[in-house]
């Protein structure tokens, strides 16, 4: 049972997808992605205003063998008697639709809201202005300066269907647009500078008014709105801070994996030395001195458990006794087996060397046992990484597979 499911974790992504094409290939074969109407012997229409649809499908008993046909059939169309009351409704209700912030069309300031569709499917609207210079098809106010009265234009709107036809026509008054005290002042300054542009055409620049009716006046620049600013200052903050973290977070994971991947080569080496008379200083130094060759031809790159074994070296050459500094080497590494290997190296200076070669050896062995463990580990977190990129390239095949057979079904 535990090779069978050791099985399925190592191929589920491949299963997964031949079970997902085994199923498409079931659906498709029953059935189940054809059309509904060809199965109940109709061809469905598109609603009103849709586009025709096209059907291609297998025709069995026309001939001795099975002919291919492609038909066209067009969308849902209104009768005289179904349309008639729609556009008499639209009719009745688009006055007060297309006021918009007007009272009646009597006095109209602001721009008009000229719907070009409705909730009725398929009809739509088309305006004409007999005066677009002043009030346009599309019911914006185009006249900057208008008589007392207002000016008179007539908006005609015609509804259609694609077939029937319907049209009313809409008086319209349009005056001066109403504008605030601030509106006002605004615009008879303007002038006043446009009037002052005028007079002194050759002039390099144009002199703003100190006083204007009677008030001191000061300029400015226009501000913006930067309010969010601040805010997006704080969130970049944060979002730094929570790079760090995870940062910080990703070295320290890589900085283990890389202790424990060098673990049994330490151990492996300290044999040898120790097994070949070398002192537990002299191999460690030895140990130290062949990864600093190796890193000085770009052999390697930095391995954190060298460099902590490097810097233990430094320390025993200032003074520092063989015990402490290995003792701290440890304690540095924050791993159990580490902490395993210098409570080794301690007990040697109690037991002889013959005895610490023997431990060396059943630590070695145990080493590599976790360094092959580790190994498959990390290769099983990369095939997890892997199953995203591959979810979203099924995802896309199954888009490219079902799009085109739901838009049949259509």
């Amino acid at each position: 049972m535990k090779a069978v499911r050791q099985w399925i974790g190592k191929w589920r992504t491949q299963i997964f997808c031949a079970g997902g094409g085994i199923l498409l290939y079931a659906l498709a074969v029953s059935g189940f992605l054809e059309d509904e109407g060809l199965r109940t012997g109709y061809l469905r229409r598109g609603g009103y205003g849709e586009d025709s649809r096209e059907y291609e499908f297998v025709v069995e008993g026309l001939a001795e063998a099975p002919i291919l046909c492609q038909v066209e059939i067009g969308a849902r169309q209104y009768t005289e008697e179904e349309i008639r009351p729609k556009f008499e409704n639209i009719l009745n209700n688009l006055e007060r639709q297309i006021l918009g912030d007007n009272e009646s069309l009597s006095r109209v300031s602001s721009d008009l809201l000229l719907p070009a569709g409705f909730p009725e499917p398929g009809i739509r609207a088309a305006w004409h202005s007999d005066a677009p210079d002043i009030l346009d098809s599309y019911g914006i106010i185009q006249a900057d300066a208008l008589p007392e009265g207002g000016a008179k234009v007539w908006l005609t709107v015609e509804l259609t269907d694609g077939i029937h036809q319907a049209e009313s026509t809409f008086p319209v008054t349009v005056v001066s647009r109403a504008q605030t005290e601030e509106q006002r002042l605004a615009a008879a300054f303007a002038e006043e500078l446009a009037k002052n542009d005028q007079a002194w055409p050759a002039e390099p620049q144009v002199e703003l008014p100190k006083t204007y009716g009677g008030k001191e006046l000061r300029y400015r620049q226009r501000r913006e709105n930067y309010r969010l600013l601040p805010f997006l200052g704080i969130l970049l903050g944060l979002l730094f801070r929570v790079r760090d973290k995870s940062r910080v977070r990703n070295e320290e994971r890589r900085r283990k994996e890389l202790l424990m991947l060098d673990y049994a080569d330490i151990v492996y080496q300290l044999t040898v030395f120790v097994g070949a008379g070398l002192t537990v200083s002299k191999a460690w130094e030895r140990i130290v001195l062949n990864y600093e060759e190796r890193r000085r031809t770009n052999r390697c790159g930095v391995r954190p458990a060298y460099e902590e074994m490097a810097d233990a070296r430094d320390r025993m050459a200032f003074g520092v006794p063989e015990s402490q500094a290995v003792a701290e080497f440890g304690q540095r590494c924050q791993l159990p087996s580490y902490r395993k290997l210098t409570g080794l190296l301690e007990q040697n200076r109690r037991t002889g060397v013959s005895d610490l070669t023997r431990l060396l050896e059943q630590e070695m062995a145990q080493a590599w046992e976790q360094q092959k463990s580790a190994a498959r580990r990390l290769g099983e977190e990369a095939g997890t990484k892997l199953i995203l990129p591959l979810m979203l390239l099924l995802l896309v095949v199954l888009v490219i597979i079902m799009v085109p057979a739901m838009i049949s079904m259509r």
